[in-house]
């Protein structure tokens, strides 16, 4: 009897308002839980794909690099039988240099997005391997200008054989231990030190 008492005493319909808002409360907790998860699942997917494509694109800039190096070159016989095998070559590496360009135009595209998500310190890791692509560029001029490519009627063209044996060092290719290769990997290294413990936690 005194159950039936205390029960009915009970305020029904404001019982069921306050399990109503509780439940509401503890769905909006449980959401925003949810929500947040899903943000921090987003953003560090977001931060893997640039860090992984950081490091494809570096190695792309350093296949480039190799293939603009490559001693290997294939003339058109009849450029060469008119008198332009200079201008033959000079083609040639103008083509190899636009392929780099290209690739290095990707890779700063995510140097660019890798600065927002880390800061200086991720741009930075890409600077080597910039220089890298300045040094080759400045050999391969160099290179031409030896050759009397650049200078004018009377010029006079520094071109001595240890000034082109050290330039040759930069513009030719000879395996993956000479020193511009060297440099090279050092260059690369430098950006896979940086990325590399982003895409292997994932």
């Amino acid at each position: 009897m005194d159950l039936c008492i205390t029960i009915s005493e009970i305020n029904w319909s404001l019982t069921k308002d306050v399990v109503s808002i509780v439940g509401t409360i503890g769905a909006l907790i449980i959401g925003g839980l949810g929500l947040f998860t899903w943000s921090r699942q987003l953003r560090g997917t977001s931060e893997y794909e640039v860090a992984k494509k950081a490091i494809l694109n570096t190695y792309e800039v350093q296949q480039a690099l190799q293939s603009v190096r490559n001693p290997m070159l294939y003339l058109s016989k009849e450029e060469v039988e008119a008198g332009r095998r200079l201008e033959e070559e000079q083609r040639i590496y103008s083509e190899r240099m636009t392929y780099l360009n290209e690739k290095w135009a990707e890779l700063q595209t995510v140097r660019l997005e890798a600065k927002v998500i880390w800061g200086n310190e991720a741009q930075d890791s890409f600077n080597e391997i910039q220089q890298r692509i300045g040094d080759l560029r400045g050999a391969i001029w160099l290179h031409f200008w030896m050759k009397g490519a650049y200078a004018g009627p009377g010029a006079t063209v520094d071109n001595s054989p240890e000034r082109v044996r050290e330039n040759d060092k930069i513009v030719y290719f000879t395996s993956e231990e000479d020193d511009f290769s060297q440099k090279i990997a050092e260059s690369t290294a430098k950006v896979e030190k940086f990325f590399g413990s982003k895409v292997r936690t994932k």
